[in-house]
């Protein structure tokens, strides 16, 4: 099958190579690159924390120039939204890994069974990024958790060449697009609203990470869109699997 991954390009290298040792030929399409404000983070880890939480893997890539600086903060406790930004986490050296289900709810679910851990003196430190919904925040708020957000790392739109479009998408029928985002979704959906591109996408199935990605697929493509039973690469790579046999 020929999928395009819509993710930023370092992480969607990754899943490249995940769809071709399937047998699955991969197309990249990044609609974001992140920048990272390393600095600010590390100055955040200075000030006295009793937690980490990450709801994104990026926030950790923002961390990896400048290693030797995150020792003291290694044992602290980190939060982490799902499994890959878990295994983020742990390849950078932190040791008290808590892992919620893969959103932000059971993240705050997660936080909220050790809400004592935190007090005005020593909150909970949120590693963060641009752009972001508010349901974690609001979370941590109604149950009354000290907490500091401080962004790290910005998401930036590519700026998207007509032609890399109309050969990703046009010249050779994508047989599935890979939504990880809210943001990839509306995106995405910018760039291919015009007629042609509604032809050449008729027959695609678009493969959602979440029941929220999915409300993003325009009406004219949701007979052909499908969303993934937890938000994680793996779930959507089931879905994947059920429709092609690998």
């Amino acid at each position: 099958m020929r999928i395009v991954v819509t993710r930023p390009q370092r992480s969607g290298e990754r899943t490249a190579a995940k769809l071709e040792a399937l047998g699955h030929t991969s197309v990249l399409l990044p609609l974001f690159y992140p920048v990272h404000h390393h600095e600010r983070a590390i100055s955040a880890l200075s000030h006295p924390m009793a937690a980490i939480a990450v709801t994104s893997a990026e926030a950790l890539r923002a961390l990896e120039t400048s290693r030797d600086r995150l020792v003291p903060n290694l044992s602290k406790p980190l939060f982490a939204v799902g499994r890959a930004t878990a295994e983020a986490a742990e390849k950078i050296g932190f040791k008290h890994i808590l892992t919620a289900s893969g959103d932000a709810v059971s993240l705050n679910a997660l936080m909220t069974e050790r809400a004592a851990l935190f007090s005005e003196k020593e909150p909970l430190l949120y590693l963060a990024g641009r752009p972001r919904g508010a349901v974690f925040e609001e979370g941590l708020a109604a149950a009354g958790i000290a907490f500091k957000t401080v962004d790290c790392y910005a998401m930036l739109p590519c700026d998207v060449p007509e032609t890399v479009l109309e050969t990703a998408l046009v010249k050779n029928a994508a047989d599935v697009v890979l939504l990880y985002s809210s943001e990839a979704a509306r995106a995405f959906f910018h760039h291919v609203s015009t007629e042609k591109y509604e032809k050449a996408l008729a027959r695609t199935q678009f493969i959602c990470i979440s029941r929220n990605v999915f409300s993003l697929v325009p009406e004219i493509f949701r007979v052909n869109a499908v969303a993934a039973k937890e938000p994680s690469e793996a779930a959507m790579f089931e879905l994947l699997h059920r429709n092609s046999g690998t």
